[in-house]
């Protein structure tokens, strides 16, 4: 899997002749009188005409943003705010958290947030599904309807089709709630938006294509490069002729210079990131080898900064080369960074995956009684006699990752 590279120092941008790198598709030498055309103008022109970007969700509220507010201190703590949305529009981080990095007062965040929260589309800056709703029928007006007093404190029952439970909660000497009517009233709260901000998602189906693919044989895994897929770079053998022809204007060989030392600097990047992503894919199938064996619950522990000790390379250096790289292995196709996750050090010494665990958990879950679902220090009793001691807060913690409610809201 050793591969050889062309030494570097005795090498020379005219006589590479193992590259060609057309750049007349990316920069265009000077304009002069001569080559300039305003037909090709016009046709450019119309091409720009053609081309719309659709506006996204942070961009929608930045522009609101500056409407609504011409203090310069508003704005910043706003665009730090808006910048901590995630695609559904909901404010990621605690507001501390928010006012620490704007250097701004808890107080002042606050203020800038409501403001927000205000804007189109309604539901946008919310914490939660349950404030995210209660803005929306505020827009309404509606929030002392029994909609409303169902999202402020009975929206997990809600959920759990607790209809009877939530009628005998509203109902008072006065006026006894129906059945009928918190049906009726969950009606309407079905009709309003969870994820205000999917309306500007303008992402599209993609197929993913593996950077590699992982071949087993006697010797272990092979590793096999996707290189049909990558781009081919080379540099164009007219530029660098030329560079050697004396009719050539010396401004023009200046220019070409500094764009072929650009390509050089371009063709060694790629090589260096494909030699690190290798030498990642290595320790990773080294690594994960009973999971490439035998599927899911056999991970180990992996770490970034592990990975990063054993190549020899910054942990931030690895983070950029597996961004949203892909690889194909005997159990499907897997992003490189689901291959790496903390672990749980056991009496004995034995680090445990945290992936391997939730795998567990999950499955202990969809097994359970439905009538008697399994409480957090339950899963802690099943996962002991499976070998693994954990704490019950991390169980809760693993529990709220993989998005499963608590045993008394999936009692049925």
């Amino acid at each position: 899997m050793e591969q050889k590279e062309k030494p570097e120092g005795n090498s020379t941008i005219e006589n590479d002749k193992e590259f060609e790198l057309d750049f007349s598709r990316f920069d265009r030498l000077p304009l002069t009188q001569e080559n300039y055309n305003f037909d090709d103008e016009e046709r450019q022109r119309y091409r720009e005409s053609l081309i719309t970007a659709p506006s996204t969700l942070h961009e929608h509220l930045l522009r609101q943003l500056r409407l609504f507010t011409s203090a310069e201190d508003e704005r910043k703590i706003g665009e730090q705010i808006i910048e901590n949305f995630d695609d559904n529009g909901y404010l990621l981080y605690p507001i501390e958290e928010i006012a620490k990095s704007a250097r701004a007062e808890p107080s002042q965040v606050k203020k800038v947030l409501f403001l927000i929260q205000n804007f189109e589309p309604i539901g946008v800056g919310a914490r939660n599904l349950r404030e995210c709703l209660l803005l929306q029928i505020k827009a309404r007006s509606e929030e002392n309807s029994l909609a409303g007093k169902i999202i402020d404190k009975y929206l997990p029952y809600l959920e759990k089709r607790k209809y009877s439970y939530i009628a005998r909660k509203l109902s008072t000497k006065d006026e006894k709630v129906s059945v009928e009517k918190i049906k009726k009233a969950g009606e309407t709260i079905a009709n309003l938006d969870p994820k205000p901000g999917r309306s500007f998602n303008t992402e599209r189906t993609v197929w993913l294509i593996p950077e590699a693919a992982l071949s087993k044989n006697k010797q272990g895994y092979e590793i096999i490069f996707n290189d049909d897929e990558l781009p081919h770079v080379i540099i164009n053998a007219k530029y660098k002729q030329m560079l050697k022809q004396k009719d050539t204007p010396e401004d023009v060989k200046e220019y070409l210079r500094e764009r072929l030392k650009a390509a050089h600097s371009l063709i060694n990047a790629v090589r260096k990131r494909k030699e690190t992503i290798r030498k990642i894919i290595e320790e990773i199938t080294v690594v994960q080898k009973d999971f490439l064996d035998n599927g899911g619950p056999h991970f180990k522990p992996l770490t970034l900064e592990e990975i990063a000790k054993r190549i020899g390379k910054h942990k931030s250096t690895v983070s950029r080369a597996i961004a949203h790289k892909y690889i194909h292995t005997p159990w499907g196709i897997f992003e490189l960074r689901y291959f790496l996750s903390s672990g749980i050090r056991q009496k004995n010494g034995v680090c445990i995956s945290s992936k391997t665990i939730k795998l567990k958990m999950k499955d202990f879950i969809e097994n359970e009684s439905k009538g008697k679902p399994l409480t957090d220090r339950k899963i802690g009793d099943h996962l002991k006699r499976e070998g693994i001691s954990i704490a019950r807060r991390t169980i809760t913690k693993y529990r709220q990752q993989l998005k499963i409610l608590p045993s008394k809201l999936r009692q049925e």
